[in-house]
């Protein structure tokens, strides 16, 4: 059964909220992509990990220890393919061993911010400094993250280095000695390398070059000619034996990075245990700041199948109201299982109630601070959400058709103690049998064992036996008279002028609770002619 599908992640935003959660390393990386909700019977484990959220949030909130550990973060690189390969018996590269350098100094690094910022640690966050392989890779006690083949691995080694630097010493010194000579002789100057261009019409020179025995014709223009400095046959045979020399260097320097790979192989658990820490640490500190960031709260997970949240806001629909300058109402609901449905004018934030309910939801059972003044949770084993304009092409099904398949994919799962959430039930078909489907879909999942929210327009389902039923306060707290005072002078524009009367908060109402006229309101707002205003108040009278 899966937990949620990729229409529910879309329709109820979770998708922008993955996107906000910044990881900074590879590994921290892989615990956000196998990211998953915790389910019933997960109620002490994903209490845990929000506890441990809620705990790095004072860290999460200090600007210059973030900095530090984001700077550490950003220079850890993944090095799996590395430990695997020495785990294997691989030799590895000397890039590869620098990397591994590098990253142990980096856990020493770390290791050393975490004691002194007094950041809380726990067992699938602890970094262990690997010493041995720290003093393996660095036998020189440089402290510093390059690496070399030092001469310390190996006195013989050592000793071809040192065989090596006298040979090229020698070669050096008869070099120089030999321009030094055909200077003298030729009253010229080679360049450091000892080439030398020579222009055509100095005949009597380019003849002497010639017929010199350490002088090499190398090539011609229209004007020049170039030769180059000529070996000896002792300078030859000096550099033949720093061939030699090279080739023995190279395989000593392979037996040694055949040792130190073994060795690498040997602490891979240690490795991976810090690698995995890393992971999990990079993970909750980017829950945290994500917490912080959203002004988050730590919701009580309980194990009584409900949700009740207080002053919840859907951080997505909150930031784009706030960059049109409008303020975001937060909402407050109690659910449990059974029906609960929204009634309310279009533009009264019923989606958007959905909308949060499903979000918040998602992102508790997921480990993540939420957005909301207080939240207690009872956990759900699926969402399943039928918001929005359903249609699908494909298949060839109508909005009406992409409605009916998702709340039937959810009749299905109904029993299985989740979370169902559908927008305008039966909207796309004629009234009397939307009213007619409606009812018998309310009246079907009253029995069963999920949370069932949905929004409607028909008023009658919100008056069935056993429905909670939950209506937009909207513009009903505001009395007709002072409505019109208001509409005197609309200044910013319809959409603000709603958004700055309309009550988006949501009050519980009984069956004689009299149907507001936000419909009628709004539209009398959105300028409709008041003639037909007038109309339609008598209809709505006569009607009942």
């Amino acid at each position: 059964m899966e937990f949620l599908d990729q229409l529910t992640k879309e329709s109820i935003d979770f998708q922008y909220v993955l996107n906000r959660l910044n990881t900074k390393t590879p590994y921290g990386k892989i615990y956000k992509d196998k990211m998953r909700p915790y389910l019933r019977g997960e109620e002490e484990k994903l209490t845990e990990e929000l506890k441990k959220v809620e705990s790095l949030t004072n860290h999460a909130k200090d600007s210059k220890f973030m900095e530090k550990i984001n700077h550490i973060f950003h220079r850890i690189k993944d090095i799996r393919t590395s430990i695997n390969r020495a785990r294997e018996g691989g030799t590895l590269l000397e890039v590869e061993l620098f990397e591994i350098k590098n990253f142990l100094f980096l856990i020493r690094e770390l290791k050393e911010l975490l004691t002194s910022s007094q950041l809380p640690s726990w067992e699938d966050t602890r970094i262990e400094p690997i010493e041995s392989l720290e003093r393996l890779l660095d036998p020189e006690s440089t402290g510093i993250s390059t690496f070399y083949i030092y001469d310390a691995y190996s006195d013989e080694l050592k000793k071809i280095r040192e065989e090596k630097r006298e040979v090229e010493g020698e070669i050096k010194r008869e070099r120089r000695a030999l321009r030094e000579r055909i200077q003298g002789e030729l009253g010229i100057k080679l360049n450091p390398d000892g080439s030398i261009i020579i222009p055509k019409d100095r005949v009597e020179l380019i003849r002497k070059m010639e017929d010199h025995p350490h002088l090499n014709y190398l090539s011609e223009s229209y004007i020049n000619v170039k030769y180059s400095l000529k070996p000896t046959d002792n300078m030859n045979l000096l550099e033949r034996k720093i061939l030699i020399l090279k080739d023995k260097e190279e395989k000593e320097e392979t037996k040694i990075r055949q040792s130190l790979s073994k060795e690498i192989g040997k602490k891979s658990k240690d490795l991976y245990n810090n690698i995995a820490s890393i992971g999990k640490l990079d993970f909750l500190l980017a829950k945290a700041s994500f917490g912080v960031e959203i002004d988050g709260v730590r919701p009580h997970v309980v194990e009584e199948h409900l949700i009740s949240i207080v002053e919840g806001r859907h951080i997505k629909v909150e930031e784009s109201l706030k960059k049109v300058g409008l303020e975001y109402t937060p909402i407050s609901i109690e659910l449990k299982e059974g029906v609960s449905c929204i009634t309310g004018a279009n533009m009264g934030g019923k989606t958007v109630s959905l909308k949060l309910v499903g979000l918040l939801t998602t992102m508790a059972q997921h480990g993540l601070l939420v957005p909301a003044k207080k939240m207690v949770l009872g956990l759900n084993n699926f969402i399943k959400a039928s918001i929005g304009d359903i249609q699908s092409t494909e298949k060839g099904l109508s909005t009406f058709g992409g409605e009916i398949k998702l709340i039937q994919e959810a009749i299905e799962l109904s029993d299985k103690k989740g979370l169902i959430l559908i927008d305008e039930l039966a909207s796309g078909t004629n009234p009397e049998e939307g009213y007619a489907l409606s009812k018998a879909i309310v009246e079907y999942l009253l029995e069963k064992e999920s949370i069932t929210l949905l929004t409607t327009h028909y008023d009658n389902i919100g008056n069935m036996d056993g429905v909670v039923h939950l209506q937009v306060i909207g513009l009903s707290h505001m009395e007709l008279e002072e409505l019109k005072k208001q509409l005197e002078d609309i200044s910013k524009g319809e959409l603000e002028f709603i958004n700055r009367l309309m009550d988006y908060r949501l009050r519980r109402v009984d069956k004689t609770k009299a149907v507001p006229k936000d419909a009628l309101n709004i539209a009398r707002i959105m300028g409709l002619n008041p003639e037909i205003i007038d109309i339609a108040e008598k209809n709505l009278e006569h009607k009942i």
